[in-house]
């Protein structure tokens, strides 16, 4: 059973603490930063006035297939309030989410509110592994399994690719009860705060009504365990486009 975890934090082979403060803060000495502030000035601004994220296509890493601009919030060496305008992701979820029982998929999450487009919705949070121990985890995945390993890759300046690999199996948040999607209404987007290690925000990649489950995509290549396609889980979003198998990342079956 998973233990609950707001952020993620450090799993096996994992040498690096996620909730280590290692970015500058800022010296702004405000409630809320504007556009002069450093931690605004190194990549551009990240939020409207409404505290929704610019471009909200562009930031996903589904879409992403070369360098695109970082997010950074301000960190706790700011001088700034906790409701600063640059602290979105680190503050947590706004809108009410409720766990329920879906007919086909098990557990799923829907909104409790209407959830306007490009608003921060919740983190997927969990253990975040080396590369070895997911792997590990992959191979003692029973079929049945509800919990989803995620691998976020990010193209970085000079072509870097940086993995993040997040399992919500043992600590994690609402965010593990989130089902995928062929057609999401939320996108994945990494958010760094105090450190290198990016958070996976989840945002609204439209308006999200009152009741409607909420998902994302795994993936874009469906993946096979094997080659009769046997051990591959159907998808049932039931979506036009649906691909109707889930997406799993290959790598992960290595």
């Amino acid at each position: 059973m998973s233990k609950f975890t707001s952020t993620n934090v450090a799993g096996p082979g994992y040498d690096k603490d996620p909730s280590e403060v290692v970015f500058e803060g800022c010296r702004c000495g405000v409630q809320s930063c504007g556009n002069q502030c450093p931690c605004i000035i190194r990549f551009g601004p990240n939020y409207d006035k409404n505290g929704r994220l610019m471009k909200v296509e562009e930031a996903s890493v589904d879409k992403r297939r070369s360098e695109t601009k970082p997010i950074v919030e301000c960190n706790a060496m700011c001088e700034c309030g906790e409701r600063c305008s640059n602290r979105i992701v680190q503050n947590g979820p706004k809108f009410e989410l409720e766990v329920f029982t879906t007919t086909e998929k098990g557990f799923g999450l829907r909104a409790c509110e209407d959830i306007p487009k490009s608003s921060f919705v919740c983190e997927y949070a969990g253990e975040i592994l080396s590369k070895v121990e997911a792997q590990r985890r992959t191979k003692l995945l029973a079929d049945e399994d509800p919990n989803y390993i995620l691998v976020v890759r990010e193209f970085m300046e000079g072509g870097k690719l940086v993995e993040t690999i997040i399992d919500p199996t043992y600590r994690g948040n609402k965010g593990r009860f989130i089902n995928h999607s062929c057609e999401p209404n939320l996108s994945k987007v990494p958010v760094r705060v105090h450190n290198d290690i990016p958070k996976v925000a989840l945002f609204a990649l439209r308006e999200i009504h009152q009741g409607e489950e909420l998902t994302y995509s795994y993936g874009e290549e469906t993946s096979v365990y094997s080659e009769d396609g046997r051990k591959r889980k159907p998808c049932h979003c039931g979506s036009k486009s649906c691909r109707q198998y889930l997406p799993f990342d290959r790598s992960l079956l290595s």
